[in-house]
């Protein structure tokens, strides 16, 4: 019972015996196939859920721009205008504007991985469902990546909407260039950020009320992440502990791509630490989750509310 759905050895897909799985085992591709669509299940019933309720769905487009709009009104109140030569100072450009907008959209991906993914198990407590879902016969992995699938997409759709409507309103500029590589360095943070979401996730599990947790690590990595200021004002110990957030260095490169910021450090050097805090994140957070995982069903505490 505890090994079922693990996906290593003697796994079943569509009521075939795989054997051991690997790289040579021509049924690998039928496993991640029907991983593949268990995942892509799982992302088409939030959305289904999501767009039953469409005045709330709106909503969720409509608030992050509103959030938005005291930080960028507040700076250019601050400073006097939209740009700062003491910014450019610290990171190399002085547009206020689109400085805070482009850090501020990350805020987004933070949600996902500390809230999303963790609140979406206590979800299907409140659905009455957790037990149907675990009883799937997939990895529980496969179910929390579902999750991360349309989060992504659902914070993509939210930042295209912010990005427009700040565009209407301050004509932002950044580089044509500097997107596709602002691409792929998001790609690789949000793997890293999974890892994360497992272990907000796991957390449900254990504690229930699980935002508790996500609360508290929320409040810490918005603080040292440079969201709407450099990271050179934070103090030493605070930027130390900011490199060890994968968010860190997805605001630093799409900004440096986009808008031209200094990072303190090469391209190469960000895109290695985010791979060592991919490789970190996701490792522990499928340890973590499969620990606690463990532990609650052998509890016998799953089912709690």
């Amino acid at each position: 019972m505890e090994d079922r759905g693990q996906g290593v050895k003697g796994s079943r897909v569509q009521g075939q015996d795989t054997g051991t799985l690997g790289p040579s085992n021509p049924r690998t591709l039928a496993v991640i196939g029907h991983y593949a669509r268990a995942i892509w299940a799982e992302n088409i019933k939030e959305w289904k859920i999501e767009l039953c309720y469409k005045a709330d769905f709106a909503r969720t487009l409509v608030d992050p721009v509103v959030f938005l709009l005291p930080y960028l009104l507040y700076g250019v109140a601050l400073v006097g205008g939209r740009q700062s030569e003491h910014l450019r100072e610290l990171v190399g450009t002085s547009d206020i504007i689109t400085f805070v907008t482009l850090g501020y959209v990350f805020i987004g991906f933070m949600n996902m991985a500390l809230w999303a993914m963790g609140f979406s198990l206590r979800k299907e407590q409140f659905f009455g469902t957790l037990e149907s879902v675990f009883a799937a016969p997939v990895p529980r992995w496969v179910f929390t990546l579902g999750m991360a699938c349309h989060s992504i997409m659902h914070q993509g759709l939210i930042i295209a909407v912010q990005l427009v409507a700040i565009f209407a309103v301050f004509s932002i500029t950044v580089s044509p260039t500097g997107i596709l590589p602002s691409l792929l360095i998001v790609a690789v943070m949000l793997i890293a950020l999974y890892g994360i979401g497992m272990i907000m996730a796991s957390t449900t599990l254990i504690f229930k009320q699980g935002w508790i947790v996500s609360e508290i690590l929320a409040s810490i990595v918005m603080v040292i992440t440079p969201i709407a200021y450099p990271l050179a004002v934070l103090p030493v110990f605070m930027q130390k502990a900011a490199m060890a957030v994968p968010t860190t260095y997805g605001i630093l490169g799409v900004r440096h791509f986009l808008l031209g910021e200094q990072m303190g450090f090469s391209i190469g050097t960000a895109f290695l630490r985010l791979g060592v805090l991919c490789v970190a994140w996701v490792a522990f957070g499928l340890i973590i989750f499969a620990v606690i995982d463990r532990y609650t069903r052998r509890s016998g505490t799953l089912s709690h509310y």
